[in-house]
């Protein structure tokens, strides 16, 4: 990856951090203006982005130069034969940085890049296993928390920003024009401004899930970053290693019957379903019939009486439950030859 030249008249920007650099050089000519001008008014989005480096530029600032430089080199954004570049002054240092994205993994790495804004609230919520709990928020939007599900709540002059820490959460956001409610859960970020969505985060993926409204789902590669804009009845997934899939549809019935304290099943493997059981389980159960991981079964179970789940599945699937003394569940094949159904 070559440096962004800010001073580059080969060819016109194509995007806010090409433009951010050129406009910041000092050496941007009266046609670049009158072109960044068009640029910025073509689309909301392109004057969003172009906002945003700037916030990130003011918070380079707080970043040692060493570091800026450090992180050049250990992103990769300074090939072996372009090791010269290094030496550019700060401010022409800050500019490249910003021109290959850098700029973000810099800020990111300190935290900084929520710097902007005045800090109004937090607000720290969590749930125990097996436990659901609701929260009215200062804004007067409405967060539901499911089983173990960690959430800090930060309040801005400017946004509302909710980090999910783990679990899953549905949002009923109250609208404010100019302060948007942003919701970071590691591998993607959401943004709204006044919309009933469901946020899961597991290890490894992510899944949004709107029931009206509307939201932007972006990936957590800030160097190439994807994003689905989701409709009432849409969901998008992202997965641990930075990717997007594509949007598809959404029984938000069924994903957000927590709320009303069931989990619904329907044609689903037993593997996933105990998997889903262990999330309201104080020791989680154990499916020792390999045989039977596909066996697919439906039903709806009350999530306040976890282990009732568990002595209901001999009635839906040929299983039998074993209950240890220290309190460990064993799921096992009612008799030998089950084949899976």
């Amino acid at each position: 990856m070559s440096l962004p030249n800010p001073a580059d008249d080969l060819e016109p920007p194509r995007d806010a951090a090409h433009w951010f650099a050129r406009m910041q050089s000092g050496e941007a000519t009266e046609e670049d203006w009158r072109a960044f001008e068009a640029w910025r008014r073509m689309d909301p989005e392109h004057d969003r982005a172009y906002k945003n480096l700037g916030y990130l530029w003011e918070a380079s600032l707080k970043v040692p130069e060493q570091r800026l430089r450090g992180l050049m080199l250990d992103t990769g954004a300074a090939p072996k034969a372009g090791l010269r570049s290094l030496h550019l002054p700060r401010r022409r240092l800050g500019l490249a940085l910003a021109g290959t994205g850098v700029l973000a993994a810099a800020t990111c790495f300190l935290g900084v890049a929520d710097w902007s804004g005045r800090l109004l609230d937090t607000v720290t919520l969590s749930t125990r296993k097996g436990e659901r709990r609701q929260t009215a928020l200062p804004d007067g939007s409405v967060l539901d928390l499911n089983t173990d599900t960690l959430a800090v709540v930060r309040f801005y002059d400017n946004r509302r920003l909710v980090k999910l820490r783990r679990g899953e959460a549905f949002f009923n956001v109250r609208s404010e024009a100019g302060r948007p409610f942003v919701v970071d859960a590691g591998m993607g970020r959401v943004t709204v401004t006044g919309t009933r969505f469901n946020v899961r985060r597991d290890p490894q993926a992510l899944r949004v899930s709107v029931e009206s409204g509307s939201v932007l789902v972006q990936s957590s590669r800030w160097w190439h970053r994807s994003e689905r804009r989701l409709a009432a009845g849409q969901q998008a997934v992202a997965q641990a290693d930075g990717g997007l899939g594509a949007v598809s549809a959404a029984d938000i019935g069924s994903i957000a019957a927590w709320q009303r304290g069931k989990v619904i099943f329907d044609n689903e493997p037993l593997a996933h379903v105990i998997d889903e059981m262990n999330r309201y389980l104080a020791q989680p159960a154990r499916l020792e019939a390999v045989q039977l991981r596909e066996y697919r079964l439906s039903g709806v179970f009350r999530v306040d009486n976890p282990d009732a789940m568990i002595d209901a599945l001999p009635a839906i699937a040929p299983v039998r439950v074993q209950r240890l003394a220290d309190g460990q569940v064993r799921i096992m094949a009612r008799s030998r030859g089950v084949v899976t159904k």
